[in-house]
């Protein structure tokens, strides 16, 4: 399951993951991502990982077709997790993107927002 809140004043939106995203989650939030965009110009994101249990293909092709689409509208994205092997694709995977991202632990979650909002 994928729930997400949005700091529209801020142009964040923190997103938590515990289990597998569903498409219809992945739409909800990617039209709030197309919002926020469209207020601010970029998007900032803190995504709490709590257990991720993959992704519906749907949800996983949009994802993918979103984030290429939009990789320059991408500011800030703080990762906050204390799963290894996602820690270690967000670190692999970081180069290829424009806008800037950190990796935080669960207990750093207020240090994640204030750094997403930064």
């Amino acid at each position: 399951m994928m729930t997400f809140e949005t700091d529209s004043d801020a142009g964040v939106i923190e997103f938590t993951v515990n289990g597998e995203v569903k498409r219809a989650e992945y739409d909800a939030a990617s039209a709030e991502m197309e919002a926020v965009i469209g207020q601010h110009g970029k998007l900032r994101a803190v995504a709490v990982i709590e257990d991720f249990a993959g992704m519906e293909l749907a949800a996983w092709w949009k994802d993918i077709s979103w984030g290429v689409g939009h990789l320059t509208k991408i500011g800030r994205v703080a990762v906050v997790t204390d799963i290894g092997w996602i820690i270690t694709a967000s670190r692999a995977t970081s180069w290829m993107m424009p806008g800037e991202q950190k990796i935080f632990t669960p207990e750093e979650l207020d240090q994640a927002r204030a750094w997403a909002r930064g």
